[in-house]
């Protein structure tokens, strides 16, 4: 107790503090700047209107759900992620190429894709000359890897679309979920099933069990189910990793992880859940590997750096 009497008459001095113009020296020293002290505040308005199907992105329903609900919160529904980094730059122009070949807009040739990339590489900003010329070499590898998977026969499948936006409504128990994206590619066989394509430009894949509930592709297949592509069936999904290597033995084929149709109650259970935490508004932290990487950290209260100051 005397330890606190002390400590609160300390603020107050602090706080009574002014400069010659009479503004406070010390502003933060009073109680009433203190956020962990303010009303629960309630938002009158709801943060998706429950009426109305809930508007979601293919890639956002696994970031919602098996990720982090706070995390979707603050970079989606706030947007309050920075601006798009080097690592995003380099995947979209990776994702552009891969399109334009796909398409027949620029021919299966890599020294032709390069007098492209060098078109756009000036404008992508690194720290320093050495990773310019590092990932360049790296932009290089990807491509090779793309062309290697684009020219290999696959069992006869033949790309019938790219970069293939979607839109399609489902069911997510008592509501539904609108989700529209797009699709890196769609190829098909003879047998008129389609298997979808995403490319990832990242460093690091998913296990083979998180494959297998992938909710992205997961939804992928079923909105090819829906007719989104056509009279196709699903086949399959898959993730191509354009930055790492299929193998030690094969370092110039991408590694690709595939999905089967997925089956159960898993995606519909997964629906419903993701629709449950945005209209409840059950945003709340969920800590994990992917904490090391957050760019909210200082505003999770699952952190010491984002907790109440009066906990």
């Amino acid at each position: 107790p005397a330890l606190r009497e002390a400590a609160a008459r300390r603020l107050a001095r602090l706080a009574a503090l002014t400069d010659g113009d009479g503004r406070p020296l010390v502003p933060t020293a009073h109680p009433d700047t203190w956020w962990g002290l303010a009303e629960e505040t309630v938002n009158e308005v709801p943060v998706r209107d429950p009426a109305q199907p809930l508007a979601l992105s293919a890639s956002a329903l696994g970031q919602l759900v098996d990720v982090c609900a706070l995390q979707w919160f603050l970079g989606r529904e706030v947007r309050a992620e920075a601006p798009a980094s080097t690592a995003q730059g380099f995947g979209n122009v990776v994702h552009v190429l891969a399109d334009e070949v796909a398409t027949g807009r620029s021919p299966a040739d890599l020294d032709v894709l390069m007098e492209r990339l060098d078109t756009v590489w000036d404008g992508l900003a690194f720290d320093a000359p050495w990773k310019s010329a590092q990932e360049k070499e790296n932009a290089r590898a990807a491509l090779e890897r793309f062309l290697r998977w684009h020219v290999l026969d696959r069992t006869g499948r033949t790309p019938v679309a790219s970069e293939h936006p979607f839109d399609v409504t489902l069911p997510a128990g008592e509501h539904e979920i609108r989700i529209r994206g797009t699709m890196d590619r769609v190829d098909a066989d003879a047998r008129g099933r389609a298997y979808v394509v995403d490319f990832k430009t990242g460093k690091h894949a998913p296990t083979a069990a998180e494959v297998d509930h992938h909710p992205q592709l997961a939804v992928y297949q079923r909105a090819v189910a829906e007719g989104v592509v056509g009279p196709l069936t699903p086949g399959r999904a898959e993730l191509v990793h354009l930055r790492l290597e299929a193998s030690k033995k094969d370092p110039v084929s991408p590694k690709v992880q595939p999905q089967e149709p997925p089956e159960g109650d898993w995606l519909p259970d997964l629906l419903t859940e993701a629709a449950a935490r945005v209209l409840n508004e059950r945003f709340v932290p969920t800590p994990g590997s992917h904490c090391d990487h957050c760019a909210f950290r200082s505003s999770c209260s699952a952190k010491p750096e984002g907790g109440q100051v009066v906990e």
